[in-house]
């Protein structure tokens, strides 16, 4: 009976633990052959467009960039077909949408 309930709260635990990594994902922009798909969530449209131009100058096939959300805001992720002296370019071209959060925020309308 022990094993059994020491099992159950290991499996929860780890789909737990799954579930909050797959909630950080705030988007997924993938790209093939010269272009950018979102497959997942809704990063900035400039991004985007500007990710195909990155991907167009330094000639990627193919590869993945994922927008995980951390405590200092949104963090880029690239796959392993990106290597890694393209990263800078994508990080150079990503401006995070402003946030509601103690500082900023949107202006009163009226």
């Amino acid at each position: 009976m022990l094993i059994t309930v020491l099992g159950l709260s290991v499996a929860m635990a780890l789909l737990l633990v799954f579930f909050l990594r797959q909630t950080r994902v705030r988007f997924v922009v993938e790209l093939r052959e010269g272009t950018t798909e979102v497959r997942r969530g809704d990063p900035p449209a400039g991004f985007v467009r500007a990710c195909a131009d990155v991907a167009r100058l330094y000639r990627l096939r193919q590869g993945r960039i994922t927008g995980v959300r951390t405590g200092d805001g949104i963090e880029l992720r690239f796959s392993d077909d990106i290597p890694s002296r393209a990263h800078q370019p994508f990080r150079n071209v990503w401006t995070p949408p402003p946030s509601d959060g103690p500082g900023g925020g949107r202006r009163a309308a009226g």
